[in-house]
Protein backbone atom coordinates (compact mmCIF):
# COMPACT_ATOMS: atom_id res chain seq x y z
CA UNK A 1 0.00 0.00 0.00
CA UNK A 2 0.96 3.66 -0.38
CA UNK A 3 0.38 6.01 2.55
CA UNK A 4 1.16 9.71 2.96
CA UNK A 5 2.97 10.91 6.08
CA UNK A 6 2.94 14.59 7.04
CA UNK A 7 5.87 15.81 9.12
CA UNK A 8 7.68 19.07 9.81
CA UNK A 9 9.60 18.70 6.52
CA UNK A 10 6.41 18.25 4.44
CA UNK A 11 4.33 15.38 3.11
CA UNK A 12 6.08 12.21 1.93
CA UNK A 13 4.70 9.07 0.30
CA UNK A 14 5.77 5.64 1.55
CA UNK A 15 5.30 2.42 -0.40
CA UNK A 16 5.04 -0.38 2.17
CA UNK A 17 3.62 -3.95 2.25
CA UNK A 18 0.12 -4.48 3.61
CA UNK A 19 1.27 -6.73 6.47
CA UNK A 20 3.80 -4.21 7.82
CA UNK A 21 3.82 -2.86 11.37
CA UNK A 22 4.19 0.70 12.59
CA UNK A 23 7.89 0.13 13.25
CA UNK A 24 8.45 -0.58 9.54
CA UNK A 25 7.07 2.87 8.70
CA UNK A 26 9.76 4.46 10.90
CA UNK A 27 12.41 2.47 9.00
CA UNK A 28 11.05 3.89 5.72
CA UNK A 29 11.11 7.43 7.13
CA UNK A 30 14.72 7.06 8.26
CA UNK A 31 15.56 5.96 4.71
CA UNK A 32 14.11 9.31 3.51
CA UNK A 33 16.41 11.22 5.95
CA UNK A 34 13.48 12.31 8.12
CA UNK A 35 14.23 12.84 11.81
CA UNK A 36 12.10 10.42 13.85
CA UNK A 37 13.85 10.72 17.22
CA UNK A 38 11.30 11.01 20.02
CA UNK A 39 8.39 11.09 17.56
CA UNK A 40 5.36 8.89 17.05
CA UNK A 41 2.75 8.26 14.37
CA UNK A 42 -0.91 9.18 14.78
CA UNK A 43 -3.95 9.33 12.53
CA UNK A 44 -4.46 13.00 13.46
CA UNK A 45 -2.26 15.38 15.50
CA UNK A 46 -4.68 15.05 18.43
CA UNK A 47 -5.20 11.28 18.39
CA UNK A 48 -3.31 8.87 20.62
CA UNK A 49 -0.06 7.62 19.07
CA UNK A 50 -0.03 4.26 17.33
CA UNK A 51 1.77 1.33 18.96
CA UNK A 52 5.05 0.25 17.36
CA UNK A 53 4.08 -3.43 17.19
CA UNK A 54 0.59 -2.97 15.73
CA UNK A 55 0.02 -3.82 12.09
CA UNK A 56 -1.27 -1.18 9.69
CA UNK A 57 -4.51 -3.08 9.09
CA UNK A 58 -5.15 -3.45 12.84
CA UNK A 59 -4.58 0.30 13.26
CA UNK A 60 -7.21 1.03 10.58
CA UNK A 61 -4.74 2.42 8.04
CA UNK A 62 -5.55 1.79 4.38
CA UNK A 63 -3.82 2.61 1.12
CA UNK A 64 -4.05 6.34 0.39
CA UNK A 65 -4.53 7.43 4.02
CA UNK A 66 -2.72 10.44 5.48
CA UNK A 67 -1.12 10.04 8.92
CA UNK A 68 0.94 12.46 10.99
CA UNK A 69 4.41 12.30 12.55
CA UNK A 70 4.04 13.98 15.94
CA UNK A 71 6.93 14.64 18.30
CA UNK A 72 7.68 15.26 21.96
CA UNK A 73 9.60 18.02 23.73
CA UNK A 74 13.34 18.28 24.15
CA UNK A 75 13.08 17.35 27.81
CA UNK A 76 11.43 14.10 26.88
CA UNK A 77 14.16 13.43 24.37
CA UNK A 78 16.89 14.05 26.94
CA UNK A 79 15.21 11.85 29.51
CA UNK A 80 14.65 9.11 26.96
CA UNK A 81 18.26 9.34 25.84
CA UNK A 82 19.45 8.99 29.45
CA UNK A 83 17.15 6.01 29.88
CA UNK A 84 18.51 4.48 26.69
CA UNK A 85 22.11 4.87 27.87
CA UNK A 86 21.30 3.28 31.21
CA UNK A 87 19.50 0.44 29.44
CA UNK A 88 22.48 -0.05 27.13
CA UNK A 89 24.83 -0.25 30.12
CA UNK A 90 22.59 -2.83 31.76
CA UNK A 91 22.47 -4.83 28.53
CA UNK A 92 26.26 -4.79 28.27
CA UNK A 93 26.60 -6.05 31.83
CA UNK A 94 24.13 -8.84 31.12
CA UNK A 95 26.03 -9.82 27.97
CA UNK A 96 29.33 -9.93 29.88
CA UNK A 97 27.77 -12.12 32.58
CA UNK A 98 26.33 -14.43 29.92
CA UNK A 99 29.71 -14.70 28.21
CA UNK A 100 31.38 -15.58 31.49
CA UNK A 101 28.80 -18.27 32.23
CA UNK A 102 28.61 -19.56 28.65
CA UNK A 103 31.56 -21.93 29.16
CA UNK A 104 29.50 -24.09 31.49
CA UNK A 105 26.48 -24.18 29.17
CA UNK A 106 27.35 -27.32 27.26
CA UNK A 107 24.58 -29.06 25.37
CA UNK A 108 24.17 -32.71 24.43
CA UNK A 109 25.46 -31.98 20.91
CA UNK A 110 28.73 -30.38 22.08
CA UNK A 111 31.85 -32.54 21.49
CA UNK A 112 34.49 -30.09 22.69
CA UNK A 113 35.97 -29.17 26.06
CA UNK A 114 34.53 -26.57 28.41
CA UNK A 115 36.89 -23.81 27.24
CA UNK A 116 35.85 -24.13 23.58
CA UNK A 117 32.66 -23.09 21.77
CA UNK A 118 30.64 -24.32 18.83
CA UNK A 119 27.44 -23.42 16.98
CA UNK A 120 25.38 -25.45 19.50
CA UNK A 121 26.43 -23.62 22.66
CA UNK A 122 27.48 -20.15 21.49
CA UNK A 123 24.40 -19.08 19.48
CA UNK A 124 26.80 -18.06 16.70
CA UNK A 125 28.34 -15.43 19.02
CA UNK A 126 31.37 -17.32 20.32
CA UNK A 127 34.69 -18.00 18.62
CA UNK A 128 35.60 -21.51 17.58
CA UNK A 129 39.01 -22.71 18.70
CA UNK A 130 41.50 -22.20 15.87
CA UNK A 131 44.18 -24.82 15.15
CA UNK A 132 46.58 -22.70 13.08
CA UNK A 133 49.68 -20.81 14.36
CA UNK A 134 49.31 -17.46 16.11
CA UNK A 135 50.78 -15.46 13.21
CA UNK A 136 48.22 -16.86 10.70
CA UNK A 137 44.49 -16.42 10.20
CA UNK A 138 41.50 -18.44 8.97
CA UNK A 139 37.80 -17.82 8.09
CA UNK A 140 36.94 -18.34 11.77
CA UNK A 141 39.06 -15.43 13.06
CA UNK A 142 39.49 -13.26 9.97
CA UNK A 143 37.26 -10.50 11.41
CA UNK A 144 39.83 -9.91 14.19
CA UNK A 145 42.62 -7.36 13.87
CA UNK A 146 45.36 -9.37 12.19
CA UNK A 147 48.80 -8.23 11.01
CA UNK A 148 50.53 -11.57 10.48
CA UNK A 149 50.90 -13.79 7.45
CA UNK A 150 47.73 -14.99 5.70
CA UNK A 151 47.10 -18.68 5.20
CA UNK A 152 46.84 -19.56 1.53
CA UNK A 153 44.14 -22.24 1.77
CA UNK A 154 42.47 -21.09 -1.48
CA UNK A 155 45.55 -20.59 -3.66
CA UNK A 156 45.77 -22.83 -6.72
CA UNK A 157 48.90 -21.37 -8.31
CA UNK A 158 52.47 -22.78 -8.01
CA UNK A 159 54.98 -21.40 -5.50
CA UNK A 160 56.11 -17.86 -6.38
CA UNK A 161 52.77 -16.92 -7.96
CA UNK A 162 50.27 -14.34 -6.77
CA UNK A 163 46.47 -14.22 -6.67
CA UNK A 164 43.73 -12.19 -4.98
CA UNK A 165 43.83 -14.60 -2.02
CA UNK A 166 47.47 -14.13 -1.07
CA UNK A 167 48.10 -10.48 -1.93
CA UNK A 168 46.53 -7.38 -0.50
CA UNK A 169 45.74 -4.97 -3.34
CA UNK A 170 46.15 -1.26 -2.41
CA UNK A 171 43.21 1.05 -3.01
CA UNK A 172 44.88 3.08 -5.77
CA UNK A 173 46.25 0.23 -7.90
CA UNK A 174 45.45 0.66 -11.62
CA UNK A 175 45.12 -2.38 -13.86
CA UNK A 176 46.13 -2.34 -17.49
CA UNK A 177 43.22 -2.87 -19.86
CA UNK A 178 43.63 -5.41 -22.67
CA UNK A 179 41.11 -3.84 -25.08
CA UNK A 180 41.48 -1.00 -27.56
CA UNK A 181 41.10 2.75 -26.90
CA UNK A 182 37.40 2.88 -27.90
CA UNK A 183 36.21 -0.16 -25.90
CA UNK A 184 35.06 -0.29 -22.29
CA UNK A 185 35.58 -2.97 -19.65
CA UNK A 186 34.81 -3.44 -15.96
CA UNK A 187 38.17 -1.90 -15.01
CA UNK A 188 37.83 1.42 -16.85
CA UNK A 189 34.08 1.90 -16.69
CA UNK A 190 34.36 3.25 -13.14
CA UNK A 191 37.08 5.70 -14.24
CA UNK A 192 34.84 7.03 -16.99
CA UNK A 193 31.88 7.47 -14.67
CA UNK A 194 34.03 9.27 -12.08
CA UNK A 195 35.43 11.54 -14.80
CA UNK A 196 31.93 12.43 -15.99
CA UNK A 197 30.83 13.12 -12.42
CA UNK A 198 33.78 15.47 -11.88
CA UNK A 199 33.06 17.26 -15.15
CA UNK A 200 29.39 17.66 -14.23
CA UNK A 201 30.34 19.00 -10.77
CA UNK A 202 32.70 21.52 -12.39
CA UNK A 203 29.98 22.69 -14.76
CA UNK A 204 27.55 22.99 -11.84
CA UNK A 205 30.05 25.12 -9.94
CA UNK A 206 30.41 27.42 -12.95
CA UNK A 207 26.63 27.83 -13.23
CA UNK A 208 25.84 28.49 -9.57
CA UNK A 209 24.25 31.82 -10.49
CA UNK A 210 21.66 30.06 -12.66
CA UNK A 211 21.09 27.02 -10.42
CA UNK A 212 19.37 26.69 -7.07
CA UNK A 213 20.47 25.04 -3.85
CA UNK A 214 18.25 22.03 -4.52
CA UNK A 215 19.98 18.75 -5.35
CA UNK A 216 18.02 17.09 -8.17
CA UNK A 217 17.34 13.36 -7.79
CA UNK A 218 18.39 12.09 -11.19
CA UNK A 219 19.02 8.43 -11.88
CA UNK A 220 22.56 7.64 -12.98
CA UNK A 221 22.75 6.87 -16.70
CA UNK A 222 24.30 3.65 -17.84
CA UNK A 223 27.51 3.90 -19.86
CA UNK A 224 27.25 2.38 -23.28
CA UNK A 225 29.59 -0.57 -23.78
CA UNK A 226 31.51 -1.46 -26.93
CA UNK A 227 29.56 -3.31 -29.62
CA UNK A 228 31.26 -6.37 -31.16
CA UNK A 229 29.50 -6.33 -34.57
CA UNK A 230 30.30 -4.42 -37.74
CA UNK A 231 29.34 -0.80 -38.52
CA UNK A 232 26.14 -1.74 -40.40
CA UNK A 233 24.77 -4.25 -37.87
CA UNK A 234 22.58 -3.63 -34.82
CA UNK A 235 22.34 -5.24 -31.39
CA UNK A 236 20.49 -4.68 -28.12
CA UNK A 237 23.36 -2.49 -26.93
CA UNK A 238 23.18 0.12 -29.70
CA UNK A 239 19.43 0.07 -30.40
CA UNK A 240 17.43 2.81 -28.63
CA UNK A 241 15.59 1.62 -25.56
CA UNK A 242 11.81 1.66 -25.49
CA UNK A 243 10.30 4.62 -23.67
CA UNK A 244 7.62 3.35 -21.25
CA UNK A 245 5.88 6.75 -21.46
CA UNK A 246 5.82 6.91 -25.26
CA UNK A 247 2.42 8.03 -26.55
CA UNK A 248 2.50 6.24 -29.90
CA UNK A 249 2.36 2.46 -29.34
CA UNK A 250 5.10 0.47 -31.10
CA UNK A 251 4.28 -1.50 -34.25
CA UNK A 252 4.70 -5.26 -34.43
CA UNK A 253 5.27 -7.47 -37.45
CA UNK A 254 4.43 -11.05 -36.56
CA UNK A 255 5.93 -13.90 -38.60
CA UNK A 256 2.92 -16.14 -37.89
CA UNK A 257 0.37 -14.19 -39.98
CA UNK A 258 -0.27 -11.17 -42.15
CA UNK A 259 -0.69 -7.53 -41.08
CA UNK A 260 -4.42 -7.96 -40.29
CA UNK A 261 -4.13 -11.29 -38.43
CA UNK A 262 -3.60 -12.14 -34.81
CA UNK A 263 -2.20 -14.96 -32.68
CA UNK A 264 -1.46 -15.82 -29.07
CA UNK A 265 1.94 -14.11 -29.25
CA UNK A 266 0.31 -10.90 -30.48
CA UNK A 267 -2.32 -11.03 -27.73
CA UNK A 268 0.37 -11.47 -25.07
CA UNK A 269 2.38 -8.65 -26.63
CA UNK A 270 -0.63 -6.30 -26.50
CA UNK A 271 -1.20 -7.25 -22.86
CA UNK A 272 2.43 -6.37 -22.07
CA UNK A 273 1.86 -2.85 -23.44
CA UNK A 274 -0.68 -2.07 -20.73
CA UNK A 275 0.58 0.42 -18.17
CA UNK A 276 1.86 -0.93 -14.86
CA UNK A 277 1.38 1.76 -12.23
CA UNK A 278 4.35 2.58 -10.05
CA UNK A 279 5.21 5.53 -7.85
CA UNK A 280 7.73 8.08 -9.12
CA UNK A 281 10.36 9.31 -6.67
CA UNK A 282 12.17 11.96 -8.73
CA UNK A 283 10.23 15.06 -9.86
CA UNK A 284 11.20 17.00 -12.98
CA UNK A 285 11.32 20.15 -10.84
CA UNK A 286 14.13 19.93 -8.24
CA UNK A 287 12.39 22.50 -6.04
CA UNK A 288 10.30 25.68 -5.82
CA UNK A 289 11.63 29.03 -4.55
CA UNK A 290 8.55 31.03 -3.53
CA UNK A 291 8.34 34.75 -2.77
CA UNK A 292 6.41 34.41 0.47
CA UNK A 293 5.28 38.04 0.33
CA UNK A 294 2.90 37.24 -2.53
CA UNK A 295 2.05 33.87 -0.96
CA UNK A 296 1.06 35.61 2.29
CA UNK A 297 -1.41 37.83 0.40
CA UNK A 298 -3.03 34.67 -0.96
CA UNK A 299 -2.99 33.04 2.48
CA UNK A 300 -4.35 36.04 4.42
CA UNK A 301 -7.44 36.21 2.23
CA UNK A 302 -8.23 32.55 2.90
CA UNK A 303 -7.64 32.97 6.62
CA UNK A 304 -9.99 35.95 6.64
CA UNK A 305 -12.62 33.72 5.03
CA UNK A 306 -11.72 30.95 7.56
CA UNK A 307 -11.05 28.64 4.59
CA UNK A 308 -14.80 28.54 3.92
CA UNK A 309 -14.13 29.82 0.39
CA UNK A 310 -11.35 28.23 -1.66
CA UNK A 311 -9.17 30.07 -4.20
CA UNK A 312 -6.69 29.28 -6.96
CA UNK A 313 -4.19 31.30 -8.94
CA UNK A 314 -1.42 31.09 -11.53
CA UNK A 315 2.24 31.41 -10.52
CA UNK A 316 4.50 33.66 -12.58
CA UNK A 317 8.28 33.69 -12.38
CA UNK A 318 11.11 31.89 -14.15
CA UNK A 319 12.73 28.48 -14.61
CA UNK A 320 16.38 28.06 -13.67
CA UNK A 321 18.75 25.92 -15.72
CA UNK A 322 18.36 22.94 -13.39
CA UNK A 323 14.55 23.13 -13.65
CA UNK A 324 13.95 24.89 -10.34
CA UNK A 325 10.90 27.16 -10.29
CA UNK A 326 11.17 30.74 -8.98
CA UNK A 327 7.79 32.29 -8.09
CA UNK A 328 7.57 36.11 -8.06
CA UNK A 329 3.83 36.84 -8.48
CA UNK A 330 0.39 35.20 -8.24
CA UNK A 331 -2.45 36.12 -10.59
CA UNK A 332 -5.96 35.09 -9.52
CA UNK A 333 -8.17 34.55 -12.60
CA UNK A 334 -12.00 34.63 -12.58
CA UNK A 335 -13.24 31.62 -10.62
CA UNK A 336 -16.25 30.13 -8.90
CA UNK A 337 -15.37 29.22 -5.33
CA UNK A 338 -17.12 26.91 -2.89
CA UNK A 339 -16.18 25.53 0.51
CA UNK A 340 -14.70 22.33 -0.94
CA UNK A 341 -13.27 23.23 -4.36
CA UNK A 342 -12.83 25.96 -6.97
CA UNK A 343 -13.76 26.10 -10.66
CA UNK A 344 -11.90 28.24 -13.22
CA UNK A 345 -14.05 30.52 -15.40
CA UNK A 346 -13.38 32.16 -18.75
CA UNK A 347 -10.84 34.98 -18.42
CA UNK A 348 -11.52 37.87 -20.85
CA UNK A 349 -8.05 39.38 -20.28
CA UNK A 350 -6.13 36.11 -20.07
CA UNK A 351 -4.10 36.76 -23.23
CA UNK A 352 -3.35 40.32 -22.11
CA UNK A 353 -2.05 39.01 -18.78
CA UNK A 354 0.34 36.72 -20.66
CA UNK A 355 1.57 39.71 -22.69
CA UNK A 356 2.01 41.81 -19.55
CA UNK A 357 3.99 39.14 -17.71
CA UNK A 358 6.13 38.56 -20.78
CA UNK A 359 7.02 42.27 -20.81
CA UNK A 360 8.01 41.97 -17.15
CA UNK A 361 10.30 39.03 -17.98
CA UNK A 362 8.02 36.47 -16.33
CA UNK A 363 6.40 33.27 -17.53
CA UNK A 364 3.76 30.94 -16.11
CA UNK A 365 5.60 28.41 -13.94
CA UNK A 366 2.81 26.81 -11.90
CA UNK A 367 -0.51 27.18 -10.18
CA UNK A 368 -1.72 27.31 -6.59
CA UNK A 369 -4.98 26.24 -4.99
CA UNK A 370 -6.33 25.76 -1.49
CA UNK A 371 -8.44 23.08 0.11
CA UNK A 372 -9.91 22.47 3.58
CA UNK A 373 -8.65 19.86 6.01
CA UNK A 374 -8.90 16.37 4.47
CA UNK A 375 -7.10 13.02 4.45
CA UNK A 376 -5.75 13.14 0.87
CA UNK A 377 -3.34 15.51 -0.82
CA UNK A 378 -4.91 15.93 -4.27
CA UNK A 379 -8.25 14.72 -5.59
CA UNK A 380 -8.74 12.90 -8.88
CA UNK A 381 -10.00 16.03 -10.66
CA UNK A 382 -7.08 18.10 -9.32
CA UNK A 383 -4.58 15.52 -10.59
CA UNK A 384 -6.17 15.61 -14.06
CA UNK A 385 -6.10 19.43 -14.08
CA UNK A 386 -2.45 19.44 -13.00
CA UNK A 387 -1.55 16.93 -15.73
CA UNK A 388 -3.17 19.20 -18.33
CA UNK A 389 -1.14 22.17 -17.10
CA UNK A 390 2.15 20.22 -17.03
CA UNK A 391 1.64 18.98 -20.59
CA UNK A 392 0.80 22.50 -21.73
CA UNK A 393 3.42 24.59 -19.91
CA UNK A 394 6.31 22.13 -19.47
CA UNK A 395 7.44 19.28 -17.26
CA UNK A 396 8.83 21.65 -14.58
CA UNK A 397 5.38 23.22 -14.05
CA UNK A 398 4.78 23.04 -10.29
CA UNK A 399 1.65 22.87 -8.13
CA UNK A 400 1.46 24.67 -4.77
CA UNK A 401 -1.22 23.55 -2.32
CA UNK A 402 -2.28 25.70 0.64
CA UNK A 403 -4.17 23.64 3.20
CA UNK A 404 -5.22 23.87 6.83
CA UNK A 405 -4.77 21.16 9.44
CA UNK A 406 -6.96 20.21 12.38
CA UNK A 407 -5.19 22.71 14.62
CA UNK A 408 -6.01 25.62 12.30
CA UNK A 409 -2.45 26.06 10.97
CA UNK A 410 -1.90 26.53 7.24
CA UNK A 411 0.66 24.50 5.25
CA UNK A 412 2.18 25.36 1.87
CA UNK A 413 3.49 22.34 -0.06
CA UNK A 414 4.63 21.72 -3.64
CA UNK A 415 3.83 18.74 -5.86
CA UNK A 416 3.90 17.47 -9.44
CA UNK A 417 2.18 14.58 -11.19
CA UNK A 418 4.13 11.60 -12.49
CA UNK A 419 5.11 10.83 -16.08
CA UNK A 420 2.47 8.10 -16.19
CA UNK A 421 -0.21 10.68 -15.38
CA UNK A 422 1.10 12.91 -18.18
CA UNK A 423 0.95 10.01 -20.63
CA UNK A 424 -2.61 9.11 -19.60
CA UNK A 425 -3.66 12.74 -20.08
CA UNK A 426 -1.99 13.00 -23.49
CA UNK A 427 -3.68 9.85 -24.71
CA UNK A 428 -7.06 10.99 -23.27
CA UNK A 429 -7.35 7.95 -20.98
CA UNK A 430 -8.92 9.88 -18.08
CA UNK A 431 -12.68 9.55 -17.84
CA UNK A 432 -14.69 12.77 -18.13
CA UNK A 433 -16.65 12.07 -14.94
CA UNK A 434 -14.75 11.49 -11.70
CA UNK A 435 -16.96 10.49 -8.77
CA UNK A 436 -14.38 9.23 -6.26
CA UNK A 437 -11.70 11.75 -5.17
CA UNK A 438 -9.38 8.88 -4.08
CA UNK A 439 -9.61 6.92 -7.35
CA UNK A 440 -9.05 8.10 -10.92
CA UNK A 441 -11.44 6.48 -13.37
CA UNK A 442 -9.76 5.44 -16.65
CA UNK A 443 -11.14 4.48 -20.04
CA UNK A 444 -8.83 1.46 -20.41
CA UNK A 445 -7.54 -0.84 -17.65
CA UNK A 446 -4.06 -0.63 -16.13
CA UNK A 447 -2.17 -2.91 -13.76
CA UNK A 448 -2.11 -1.74 -10.14
CA UNK A 449 0.08 -3.96 -7.94
CA UNK A 450 -0.55 -6.92 -10.26
CA UNK A 451 -4.33 -6.40 -10.49
CA UNK A 452 -6.06 -5.08 -13.61
CA UNK A 453 -8.35 -2.13 -12.86
CA UNK A 454 -9.86 1.03 -14.35
CA UNK A 455 -9.97 2.83 -10.98
CA UNK A 456 -6.38 3.83 -10.19
CA UNK A 457 -5.16 4.98 -6.79
CA UNK A 458 -4.31 8.71 -6.78
CA UNK A 459 -1.11 8.20 -4.75
CA UNK A 460 0.65 6.59 -7.74
CA UNK A 461 0.48 9.90 -9.63
CA UNK A 462 1.62 12.39 -6.94
CA UNK A 463 5.31 13.40 -6.68
CA UNK A 464 6.58 15.57 -3.81
CA UNK A 465 8.64 18.69 -4.66
CA UNK A 466 10.78 20.55 -2.06
CA UNK A 467 9.75 24.16 -1.40
CA UNK A 468 11.79 27.00 0.08
CA UNK A 469 11.42 30.72 0.65
CA UNK A 470 13.04 32.86 -2.02
CA UNK A 471 15.98 34.80 -0.67
CA UNK A 472 16.60 38.45 -1.43
CA UNK A 473 14.31 41.40 -2.11
CA UNK A 474 10.94 40.83 -3.75
CA UNK A 475 10.39 42.08 -7.29
CA UNK A 476 6.96 43.47 -6.48
CA UNK A 477 5.09 45.04 -3.58
CA UNK A 478 1.65 43.68 -2.76
CA UNK A 479 -0.46 46.50 -1.32
CA UNK A 480 -3.04 47.07 -4.09
CA UNK A 481 -6.30 45.03 -3.87
CA UNK A 482 -6.13 41.71 -5.72
CA UNK A 483 -8.09 41.25 -8.93
CA UNK A 484 -11.23 39.10 -9.33
CA UNK A 485 -12.00 39.07 -5.62
CA UNK A 486 -15.21 40.09 -3.89
CA UNK A 487 -15.38 43.07 -3.86
CA UNK A 488 -13.47 43.89 -7.06
CA UNK A 489 -10.99 46.80 -7.12
CA UNK A 490 -12.51 50.13 -8.23
CA UNK A 491 -11.27 53.61 -9.14
CA UNK A 492 -11.66 54.63 -5.51
CA UNK A 493 -9.02 52.01 -4.68
CA UNK A 494 -6.79 53.72 -7.24
CA UNK A 495 -7.23 57.05 -5.44
CA UNK A 496 -6.48 55.47 -2.06
CA UNK A 497 -3.41 53.73 -3.48
CA UNK A 498 -2.12 57.05 -4.88
CA UNK A 499 -2.66 58.88 -1.59
CA UNK A 500 -0.97 56.12 0.44
CA UNK A 501 2.06 56.10 -1.89
CA UNK A 502 2.36 59.81 -2.68
CA UNK A 503 5.77 59.97 -0.99
CA UNK A 504 7.10 56.93 -2.88
CA UNK A 505 9.17 57.07 -6.06
CA UNK A 506 7.54 56.25 -9.42
CA UNK A 507 9.47 52.96 -9.45
CA UNK A 508 7.97 51.79 -6.14
CA UNK A 509 4.56 53.13 -7.18
CA UNK A 510 4.40 50.99 -10.31
CA UNK A 511 6.16 47.93 -8.83
CA UNK A 512 2.89 46.35 -7.71
CA UNK A 513 1.79 43.42 -9.87
CA UNK A 514 -1.90 43.70 -8.94
CA UNK A 515 -1.81 47.45 -9.62
CA UNK A 516 -0.48 46.77 -13.13
CA UNK A 517 -3.30 44.26 -13.67
CA UNK A 518 -5.80 46.93 -12.58
CA UNK A 519 -4.36 49.46 -15.05
CA UNK A 520 -4.56 46.85 -17.81
CA UNK A 521 -8.10 45.73 -16.97
CA UNK A 522 -9.49 49.30 -16.80
CA UNK A 523 -7.68 50.46 -20.00
CA UNK A 524 -5.91 53.31 -18.23
CA UNK A 525 -2.83 52.64 -20.37
CA UNK A 526 -2.49 51.01 -23.77
CA UNK A 527 -1.03 47.51 -23.83
CA UNK A 528 0.93 47.97 -27.06
CA UNK A 529 2.25 51.53 -26.61
CA UNK A 530 2.41 52.34 -22.88
CA UNK A 531 2.99 49.09 -21.04
CA UNK A 532 6.25 48.19 -22.84
CA UNK A 533 7.82 51.41 -21.48
CA UNK A 534 6.33 50.88 -18.00
CA UNK A 535 7.59 47.30 -17.78
CA UNK A 536 11.01 48.26 -19.11
CA UNK A 537 11.29 50.95 -16.43
CA UNK A 538 10.38 48.43 -13.72
CA UNK A 539 12.93 45.88 -14.99
CA UNK A 540 15.71 48.46 -15.30
CA UNK A 541 14.94 49.96 -11.86
CA UNK A 542 14.97 53.56 -13.13
CA UNK A 543 12.26 55.96 -11.94
CA UNK A 544 12.93 58.60 -14.62
CA UNK A 545 11.34 56.36 -17.27
CA UNK A 546 8.14 56.20 -15.21
CA UNK A 547 7.78 59.88 -14.28
CA UNK A 548 5.47 60.69 -17.21
CA UNK A 549 3.13 57.79 -16.47
CA UNK A 550 3.18 58.73 -12.78
CA UNK A 551 1.92 62.22 -13.66
CA UNK A 552 -0.87 60.75 -15.81
CA UNK A 553 -2.07 58.61 -12.90
CA UNK A 554 -1.84 61.63 -10.62
CA UNK A 555 -4.02 63.64 -13.00
CA UNK A 556 -6.54 60.80 -13.20
CA UNK A 557 -6.74 60.65 -9.41
CA UNK A 558 -7.11 64.42 -9.26
CA UNK A 559 -10.17 64.23 -11.48
CA UNK A 560 -11.66 61.56 -9.22
CA UNK A 561 -11.26 63.39 -5.91
CA UNK A 562 -11.63 66.94 -7.26
CA UNK A 563 -8.16 68.33 -6.53
CA UNK A 564 -4.50 67.53 -7.21
CA UNK A 565 -2.18 65.63 -4.91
Amino acid sequence: MIIAIRSESGTNKVDIPDNSIIKDVFVKLKGLNINTDGKQLAKTPRDTPLQMGDTLSRSGIKSGDLIYLVGGSSSNNSSSSSNNTSNNNNNKKQQEEEEQNSHSRLTASCKHSENDKCVFCSDAQGVKKCIHPENATCPNCQDKKFTGKKLKWLCNHPPGGKCSNCIRVPKKVEFKCNHGPTAVCGNCIDKKSKQEESESSDSNNNNNSNNSTFSPKVAKQEIKAKCLHGPNAKCTNCLPKDDPNEITPPKRRCKNHGPNGSCIDCIEWRESLKMKLKSQDNPHCPGALVDFQCANVFQQYLQAKKFEQQRCGFLYGNFLEDGTVVVDAIYEPPQKSTQDNVELLNDPIGEKIESLTSMLGLTRVGWIFSHPSRKYIMSSTEIIQTAQFQNKYGTSFVTLILSINNEGQSNLEAFQVSDQALKLEKTAQFSATQTNPLKIKLKEPVFEEGTETINADINFFIVTVPVKAKEGKSKFVNTFPVENRDPSPTLSDLASYKIDNQDQSPLVFFSDFHFLVFLLENHLFDLNTDFPHICEGIKSGKSDRLSGFFELVEAQVGELIGHDH
